[in-house]
């Protein structure tokens, strides 16, 4: 068996383990103390402790229930599911062994057959495309009744930004249909783009990003419990390195702790080049030159053969962009042009054209500098 991941091991599961989010936990403490239960809107960057969030207060709130009025659905996961994978029947993926089935895949079994169901009471013969399995998938659990009369259930929706227009909109219908047994907690990086409907229906709570102090003092503790040296400037890199991604910074600290039992700033700064951080920058530096085939040759390569999403890689440039020497009027210009990109790929089916316009639009803005 391949040894736990830091991030898994040591993801919060109490509200005292939090880092850096004193004022949402002790919100939602409060909120779990006294049964109150809205639909709830989490939003912040990668790594501050939003789905753990949301177990942790499901689990407070629904006690002995849990397990059984609480369900988190990753809507990329969702969305991306193979469609053979989708058509399998519970009786034969009872036939594999349970390392070969996840949780998803008998419960999207069941979501496909659903989905046909609804479309043949409609007088329609074909299959459910992903856009009906992804409504259904929400629909079915919110529409089931409660194990338990005093409780509603809590539907999670991770990466819940990935919803198109359309989506949002039928999943509102959804939050109206089923208000009194169903709440929704989604998951998400950013309110850009998301319906107003679906906001004003919602608690909105900020997981703003921890200090560099907050993840020094996170990443030293860690380590001391897993019986690793680390000096304070070996921390303080993994902070400034992680960009306030607590998930990251743990991974980090796991990967230079391979390397030697005590850390030192050097250790780190020479295990902090990640695969897609040095294909990353090789990608801006050659389409800001003008070498665009290269470039796009590059990202082909991270998308299909290194398994990278196009949200991982976009959110890679748009680190690498913020250290390049540009001017304030074109580094926003060119914020602007991820952000752009970045609304595309979300509700775009071709993500690899988008990620390639936006390397055609790096050569624009640095023909205007020059």
């Amino acid at each position: 068996m391949e040894p736990l991941l830091w991030c898994i091991k040591y993801r919060p599961r109490k509200w005292e383990e939090f880092v850096g989010q004193e004022s949402v936990i002790g919100h939602l403490k409060n909120l779990a103390e006294s049964g109150v239960l809205p639909n709830m809107i989490f939003y912040g960057p990668p790594g501050t402790g939003k789905t753990s969030a949301a177990e942790v207060f499901s689990r407070a709130i629904l006690g002995s229930s849990y397990g059984a009025n609480f369900k988190s659905l990753n809507i990329r996961d969702v969305w991306e599911i193979s469609m053979a994978d989708a058509k399998r029947s519970v009786q034969d993926l009872a036939k594999l062994d349970r390392d070969k089935r996840s949780e998803l895949d008998e419960y999207m079994s069941i979501i496909y057959r659903e989905a046909q169901s609804a479309l043949k009471v409609k007088g329609s013969t074909r299959p459910p495309n992903r856009s009906q399995l992804l409504q259904e998938a929400i629909r079915f659990f919110a529409s089931t009744t409660t194990v338990t009369d005093e409780k509603v259930k809590i539907l999670v929706l991770d990466e819940a930004d990935a919803l198109s227009n359309s989506m949002q909109q039928a999943l509102r219908r959804t939050m109206e249909l089923y208000n009194e047994s169903c709440r929704f907690i989604l998951i998400t990086p950013t309110l850009a783009g998301w319906s107003p409907a679906i906001i004003s229906r919602c608690s909105v709570l900020t997981f703003p990003v921890p200090s560099d102090t907050l993840i020094a003092e996170h990443v030293t503790n860690i380590a001391k419990k897993e019986g690793v040296e680390i000096d304070s400037n070996a921390a303080q890199a993994i902070a400034r390195e992680c960009s306030g991604d607590l998930r990251r910074a743990l991974n980090l600290l796991q990967i230079t702790a391979t390397a030697s039992n005590t850390i030192t700033e050097d250790i780190v700064y020479a295990h902090s080049q990640t695969h897609l951080l040095a294909s990353v920058r090789d990608i801006v530096s050659m389409a800001i030159e003008g070498s665009f085939e290269p470039a796009r040759k590059k990202i082909r390569n991270l998308l299909a053969l290194d398994g990278y999403s196009p949200q991982e890689i976009l959110l890679e440039i748009e680190r690498d962009l913020v250290k390049r020497p540009f001017d304030s009027i074109t580094l926003k210009k060119v914020l602007n042009r991820v952000a752009e990109i970045d609304h595309r790929v979300t509700q775009g089916k071709n993500s690899f054209i988008h990620l390639t316009a936006l390397l055609a639009s790096l050569r624009e803005y640095a023909a205007e500098l020059a």
